[in-house]
């Protein structure tokens, strides 16, 4: 019988994760890593809603819930939004996406009636357009016959709490990792050596489903290189933080990423104003764009390469010029920045440069670097905590 490895994780940066400047705690850029969402599918919109938390405070309005914790636009599928009134009001339905900006606002005509009452979302834009895999919350404003209003805002009360899981089970022969987030939350899982580099960003702060958690995993670092599960200080880190109450990620839209999706939008949305919540420790992330907020893909190349065996590992010798730099789909959302870049070898610490630019220049002297193959690894860290992580085997000859 199978038995899964229990893994303790303490909230620990391998020794990159954090830039060497005081920061606070800490879309996926393709090709997409093979990661599975747990999800609630749609049976009907009769389901029992789910979460009413701060509305119970509510007067006029109240009860604000949704049917479901995601659903699939692409088939069809639907979101209720539930709510009650105390009085006859005119009701407006606004969905934002997770930097706060209008998706659409879902206008139920004339004056309710007192009761229970329930909006569709179709999971569209005001364009008529299925909205990327994300995750979105919704602002209920109520007015009634006086113009006394009243407004449900998640973000008022809700989201935003950063928070750390210390278990985490990863199975040893189908590398697959299984958690438990006891709320809605947006993830980041982190995977490297202690005390060295780190060698792969697994989840990317990706919206979660509250409850049971697969991530699937090939058990290597991110170049495929390094058998990193069975590497004697193999280190992961999985931090969250949560997103504001009744959220809702949509997922099965294979034709545009969140990133690729704001893009291509001609005209900016309104953007709703942020609730600064003190009562709380909120964490950094949750402030920062989702546009922006992600590990940026690098690249890097060598010069003075004698040849290739028959691997294509470039063969060094001497002295070899390391070029590093961003990948240009990432280059708009990254110039013009400082960086602490780290250089390792064979996931041991070997240079570094705490304030650099890219395009960023070393020239690496090979002398003192014993005959053979090596595995280079360069980790460029932004000083918001955006890592970009590369590893390059090399062969080396005197």
């Amino acid at each position: 019988m199978k038995r899964s490895l229990a893994i303790l994780i303490p909230f620990l940066c391998l020794s990159s994760c954090t830039p060497s400047t005081p920061t606070a705690e800490s879309e996926i850029t393709p090709p997409r890593e093979p990661i599975a969402i747990p999800v609630q599918t749609l049976e009907g919109l009769d389901e029992a809603p789910r979460g009413t938390g701060a509305t119970q405070r509510a007067e006029l309005l109240s009860d604000v819930s949704t049917s479901n914790a995601s659903f699939n636009p692409e088939k069809g599928e639907k979101l209720n939004i539930h709510f009650r009134l105390s009085k006859k009001a005119k009701i407006e339905v606004t969905v934002y996406d997770p930097d706060f900006a209008t998706v659409r606002t879902l206008d139920l005509g004339g004056f309710l009636e007192t009761g229970q009452h329930t909006s569709v979302w179709d999971g569209k834009d005001l364009d008529g357009n299925v909205v990327p895999d994300e995750a979105y919350f919704f602002v209920v404003t109520a007015k009634d016959e006086k113009g006394n209003e009243q407004i449900y805002d998640p973000t008022a009360l809700s989201g935003g709490e950063g928070h750390d899981l210390t278990e985490v089970t990863v199975d040893p022969d189908s590398k697959v990792i299984t958690y438990r987030l006891p709320v809605m939350a947006r993830v980041l899982i982190r995977l490297g050596v202690q005390d060295g580099p780190l060698l792969k960003t697994l989840v990317d702060w990706q919206p979660r489903v509250a409850g049971e958690i697969t991530e699937y995993w090939n058990g290597r670092d991110q170049d495929n290189l390094i058998d990193l599960l069975n590497h004697p200080r193999f280190k992961m880190l999985i931090t969250y933080f949560t997103l504001p109450e009744n959220s809702v990620i949509t997922y099965g839209n294979r034709a545009v990423d969140y990133r690729g999706y704001k893009k291509s939008l001609g005209v900016k949305r309104p953007v709703k104003a942020r609730t600064a919540r003190t009562e709380v420790l909120v964490s950094p992330h949750y402030q920062l764009p989702r546009t922006v907020d992600y590990s940026p893909t690098l690249k890097l190349s060598l010069s003075n390469v004698k040849s290739y065996d028959q691997g294509e590992v470039p063969i060094l010798q001497g002295k070899t010029l390391v070029k590093v730099d961003i990948d240009e789909p990432d280059k708009s959302f990254f110039a013009n920045q400082q960086y602490e870049i780290t250089l390792f070898l064979d996931t041991e610490f070997y240079a570094e440069q705490e304030m650099g630019y890219v395009p960023f220049n070393w020239v690496w002297d090979l002398s003192n670097v014993s005959e053979g193959e090596h595995i280079l690894t360069v980790n460029l860290s932004g000083f918001k905590d955006q890592i970009g992580v590369l590893s390059k085997k090399v062969s080396v000859t005197n």
